[in-house]
């Protein structure tokens, strides 16, 4: 077994998230900037304590300086001057960049999930496979920032018109665009505003003193 790792294990327990272990995979770390990353994960305001860091993990002074030069390089990594109560200054290691990375992961995924999702919902409407070009539009829609709902509902406004067509589709949303529609929330408070219009309208209209001579 390596030396650094079986120093590390007979040391201090660490706690080892799996986002870690994701990121340092997908960004290729070196095992000395994952061990570093495990010691800053572990400290409540960490620093660039050489003396600490060697104390839990067992690296060099100029490993430690090697791994934390390439964590900042990548921008995994930040420091940040703090003040303290004593009016002292403080730089602490920012691992914010770390979360951040893991959360635009995990978006990421949670979109191209719709995506995928959204695709199923077009097939299962118009029963039949999407052509490329159809896929790209669809995915150019969501790239423009259209609300999946608003885009199912157009879907649905499409379908129950008898018509099957993303070009229909596309002039169902831009109409619900310019009228200043973004979800389909906002269709059906438009809808709902409407049908009390049409009631107050019909209301007025009504002749109730013929009503009453009858």
């Amino acid at each position: 077994m390596n030396e650094v790792v079986f120093n590390t294990l007979k040391g201090k327990d660490f706690v080892v998230k799996n986002f870690l272990i994701k990121v340092a995979t997908e960004l290729k770390l070196s095992l000395n900037e994952t061990l570093l990353l495990i010691y800053f994960l572990n400290q409540e305001e960490p620093t660039l304590n050489i003396q600490n860091i060697t104390n839990n993990i067992y690296l060099t002074e100029e490993e430690i300086m090697e791994a934390f030069t390439r964590l900042m390089g990548i921008n995994l990594i930040s420091v940040e001057v703090i003040k303290m109560r004593d009016g002292k200054r403080n730089e602490i290691i920012s691992l914010d960049n770390i979360f951040k990375h893991v959360t635009s992961e995990i978006t990421k995924n949670h979109q191209e999930s719709q995506k995928e999702n959204l695709f199923d919902v077009f097939e299962s409407e118009f029963a039949r496979p999407l052509s490329p070009l159809e896929f790209e539009l669809i995915d150019d829609w969501l790239t423009q920032g259209i609300d999946e709902s608003l885009i199912i509902a157009a879907l649905k406004e499409a379908t129950y018109n008898g018509v099957k067509s993303l070009r229909y589709i596309t002039k169902i949303l831009l109409a619900w665009q310019e009228k200043g529609y973004k979800t389909k929330e906002d269709i059906n408070k438009s809808q709902r505003q409407e049908s009390k219009d049409e009631l107050l309208s019909d209301l007025f209209d009504y002749d109730w003193l013929a009503d009453g001579q009858e």
